[in-house]
């Protein structure tokens, strides 16, 4: 349950980022893309958004309460030295996700009046995985070189071998995130990032941002240099 309302709100945010950024997120091409190759996705998402409203007119929503730790692997896709992001990069950005989906971010009192009394402690905590889907210890990132420079929202292609990118670990037990050199969407450049809303292929859930946007340090390029891309 926890899992289907963070992606929501990953999907919400990264859209909502794409109105007011100029079109510099690619959520909603990404999704439409997908939809197209199997309609059936877009049948899956209403039937969460249905369940998720339900359960909160019910108050369902209110049971269980605890702090739900989430293993995050990082695959980094570089195609320059530079963009071989460290790992302090990468722990920066987790930094700021701990601190906006636990409500422990100073600037949320900004939050605008209309939105201000949903604002909450959303108790999801997001680690590095300590473990590879075999069970063997890992660091919860994983570098790979490539040849390209810019990956396509619509393709998809930072998502499989094949085409240069590399392969989620199964979305049921981690949160994938793709950190690729650059994103394209159709003619747009300069994309932030995109994510996949919920009911869509397992293969492919995750989000995809682009290494300069990612996290508070190393190579992020000012005025999106806050974290709050992943956010």
């Amino acid at each position: 349950m926890k899992k289907t309302m963070l992606m929501l709100g990953f999907g919400l945010v990264l859209s909502v980022n794409g109105i007011y950024g100029q079109r510099k997120c690619a959520t909603m091409e990404h999704h439409a893309a997908i939809v197209q190759q199997n309609p059936s996705v877009q049948f899956n998402l209403d039937q969460i958004n249905q369940l998720t409203q339900e359960m909160i007119e019910n108050g369902t929503l209110e049971m269980n309460k605890a702090v739900v730790n989430i293993p995050v692997v990082v695959h980094v896709l570089y195609n320059t030295s530079a963009q071989n992001i460290s790992d302090a990069q990468i722990q920066s950005q987790l930094t700021v996700l701990n601190k906006d989906f636990r409500k422990l971010n100073t600037d949320w009192s900004n939050t605008p009046s209309v939105y201000r009394n949903l604002v909450a402690d959303c108790e999801i905590n997001f680690c590095l995985a300590t473990k590879d889907p075999n069970g063997a210890a890992h660091s919860g990132i994983n570098r790979k070189s490539t040849t390209k420079t810019v990956f396509d929202a619509e393709l998809d292609d930072a998502k499989s071998t094949s085409t240069g990118g590399y392969a989620a670990w199964p979305a049921g037990s981690y949160l994938n995130i793709w950190v690729v050199p650059s994103i394209k969407s159709g003619s747009n450049t300069g994309i932030l990032g995109y994510a996949q809303f919920p009911g869509g292929p397992a293969s492919t859930d995750g989000l995809v941002i682009c290494h300069n946007y990612f996290g508070t340090t190393g190579t992020v390029s000012a005025p999106f240099n806050k974290g709050r891309t992943a956010t």
